[in-house]
């Protein structure tokens, strides 16, 4: 129930945005890879490597064949800090954005191996550590809060909120002066010689809402039907709509599908897990949030 709260709180949030910008990297397309790069200056032997799996743990990236390891083959090495970075261009620079930072990870070390995420709004003068500092800058998790800390041998959910920092940073300690929003991931082993496998991330999800046009809550402005459903999903909308932008999210807190030019009426759910499913509706400058099952 708390993470489906936690879903219908975004949605709501959200509301009172109109602009954004996506962008998804899961190491298999070259044209998003130049957002990221390894350190090698502070560290030449800098391990973070993109390519296919090929260790202990490690076997299979969550979206094959390629993901971002520290290593592709060899274990970690010891006292080692390996980092890289992920930049993302603000689309708009206007008085506030909300931003959003997803992705899937698994790590392979001892108790005191650990990851470190940080957050700069400006270029790098100043760092903010996601896992420290996020009810400072008041940061919200969807899901669990991760620990990046040990071993997890499944994959696991990375997704912060930066919704209330990004929209008041004028009032915080570290103001966003930049147009360029960095992130820095950072892995740090002891000096235990047990060979691990170190940390491994996928699917990186990375959103940019900014400020426009307010959107007025209005749930009758569509029907969704069946519900239950098993194969497809049908909206039915109180008016016509050139195109709309429409997203569903699991009760996990993933979200499963993002169309922001949506012009049809039925939704294919052959591949969607059973459960429960939230679909949020906006078009013009109205919006609708509805529940539906699935049940193959």
């Amino acid at each position: 129930m708390k993470k489906a709260l936690l879903i219908l709180a975004f949605a709501a949030f959200s509301c009172s945005v109109f602009a954004q910008d996506w962008y998804d990297i899961n190491f298999d397309n070259p044209y998003y890879l130049d957002h990221v790069f390894a350190d090698t200056l502070s560290n030449p032997d800098c391990s973070w490597q993109v390519g296919q799996p090929d260790k202990t743990w490690f076997t299979e990236a969550l979206s094959p064949p390629n993901a971002l390891l520290t290593d592709l083959s060899n274990p970690i090495s010891p006292g080692d800090t390996s980092r890289f970075y992920l930049w993302h261009l603000r689309t708009e620079f206007a008085p506030w954005h909300l931003f959003l930072l997803e992705f899937w990870y698994q790590m392979d070390g001892d108790s005191t191996d650990f990851g470190m995420v940080e957050i700069s709004p400006d270029n790098g003068e100043n760092w903010i550590n996601a896992l420290t500092q996020d009810e400072e800058y008041e940061m919200e998790w969807v899901g669990d809060k991760p620990t990046l800390i040990g071993s997890q041998h499944e994959w696991a959910h990375f997704y912060l909120d930066m919704t209330m920092w990004a929209s008041d940073w004028n009032t915080f300690p570290i103001p966003m002066t930049a147009d360029t929003i960095w992130f820095r991931f950072t892995y740090i082993t002891d000096q235990n010689g047990t060979p691990n496998d170190g940390w491994m991330i996928d699917d990186f999800h990375l959103e940019d809402w900014w400020e426009g046009i307010s959107e007025i809550k209005a749930n009758d402005l569509i029907e969704v039907y069946p519900n239950p459903a098993s194969e497809r999903l049908f909206i039915k909308t109180r008016q016509d709509f050139t195109s709309a932008a429409l997203q569903i999210f699991s009760s996990e807190g993933r979200r499963v599908l993002i169309d922001p030019n949506f012009s049809g009426n039925d939704i294919d759910l052959h591949n969607f897990a059973e459960g429960i499913y939230y679909l949020r509706y906006s078009a013009d400058d109205k919006y609708a949030i509805k529940p539906f099952v699935v049940k193959h």
